[in-house]
């Protein structure tokens, strides 16, 4: 265990850390209880595959999850391989375009590795999973039932839904699915944390609904700070120009 190695021991100290490069916590009081029980997080980073390259927004939450990684908690690296065919509609005036399946493998495998250039690749704090293992065998009756969990008002009142009806642009089916997906996988990875941009809050939030009528204590989402001399960062990876890979290692400091 890495918890040893680190002075930084009690709730209240991780959570004085993570404040520096925190926005929002929502769900305080239950991460708070669940890092004075003593037993390893499981925390989520999901990443949908629509670029070969993680951008630097995600440097700040990935030196996050490296600081808890420390402390003896999961991460678990959650390749989002069959959301990518359908497309997370943040930030989108359009529906996105699809990617072939060899894309989709590809960028997931560069994220593979890019990933690693900060996170701690040791499989006692580094999970792989894939979302195609639960959506690949999940039956129609399944997915329906899910989906009875929400409500078309809860999908609707999302704002970027709102701007595109004001706007007289289509919205598509698929999209209005992506955040119940989303927020399923955070069920069946029984997720206790993920930290987040912003513009993934409601995604998350939908996580946070469907953990708690599946029985599960919510996830807490934590929502990260930019850095200000990065101008152009995005969760949108497929839209985004500034990013970092495999050949340029980002440095504990350029994270805050």
């Amino acid at each position: 265990m890495y918890l040893k190695e680190n002075s930084v021991t009690t709730p209240d100290q991780v959570l004085t850390h993570l404040s520096r490069t925190t926005d929002q916590i929502f769900g305080r009081d239950d991460l708070q209880s669940r890092l004075a029980s003593g037993r390893p997080l499981r925390i989520k980073f999901g990443v949908d595959c629509t670029a070969p390259d993680l951008h630097l927004g995600h440097a700040v939450n990935l030196w996050m999850m490296r600081f808890l990684q420390d402390l003896g908690h999961v991460v678990v690296f959650l390749l989002g391989d069959t959301t990518t065919r359908i497309g997370d509609p943040t930030g989108r005036s359009t529906t996105r375009p699809v990617l072939t399946e060899d894309e989709i493998e590809r960028n997931a495998q560069a994220f593979l590795e890019q990933v690693t250039l900060v996170l701690r690749d040791d499989p006692e704090v580094l999970e792989i999973r894939r979302n195609s293992e639960w959506y690949d065998g999940m039956a129609l009756t399944d997915l329906i039932s899910q989906l009875s969990l929400v409500t078309h008002s809860q999908l609707m009142s999302r704002d970027m839904f709102q701007k595109r009806l004001q706007e007289h642009r289509d919205i598509a089916m698929h999209e209005l699915l992506y955040p119940v997906l989303q927020g399923f996988d955070s069920v069946a990875l029984e997720s206790d944390l993920t930290i987040v941009g912003s513009d993934q809050m409601f995604n998350e939030a939908m996580g946070r609904e469907l953990q708690s009528k599946h029985g599960q204590l919510p996830q807490t989402v934590i929502t990260s700070t930019i850095t200000p001399v990065w101008t152009v960062v995005s969760s949108n990876r497929s839209r985004s120009t500034t990013t970092w890979g495999s050949r340029s290692r980002p440095t504990k400091s350029s994270a805050g």
